[in-house]
């Protein structure tokens, strides 16, 4: 009972995940990441990806940018910006929880 009210709670708290507005607008975006990871151009889709357009903080342009930085070698920045991406939308669920582990921290998923 507390797990689903828990679960409640944190749903209606957490943001959806962003998305392409449309297809025209998502491949005026991703097309020239695509070319310059194609034509190995790392530094380029490491700036096409930057944190300063909106299109940031959709996945798909995140899983660019990790694989741009693992390509330059800035391997603990990919594995940071990794752990942000399969993160988001899960919560710990507190000590409070009624299943007899010990109140050990488990990751639920919520999306």
């Amino acid at each position: 009972d507390t797990l689903t009210t828990m679960m409640t709670t944190t749903t209606k708290a957490l943001s959806p995940r962003p998305i392409p507005p449309n297809e025209q607008t998502s491949s005026k975006v991703l097309h020239p990441i695509y070319q310059s990871l194609d034509s190995h151009n790392y530094s380029k889709a490491l700036k096409l990806t930057s944190s300063s357009s909106p299109s940031s903080e959709w996945d798909i342009v995140k899983a660019l940018r990790i694989h741009a930085l693992e390509r330059t070698g800035k391997k603990r920045e990919a594995l940071l910006l990794l752990w942000e991406v399969l993160t988001k939308g899960v919560v710990l669920s507190g000590g409070n929880d009624s299943s007899g582990d010990g109140g050990s921290n488990q990751a639920e998923e919520v999306w």
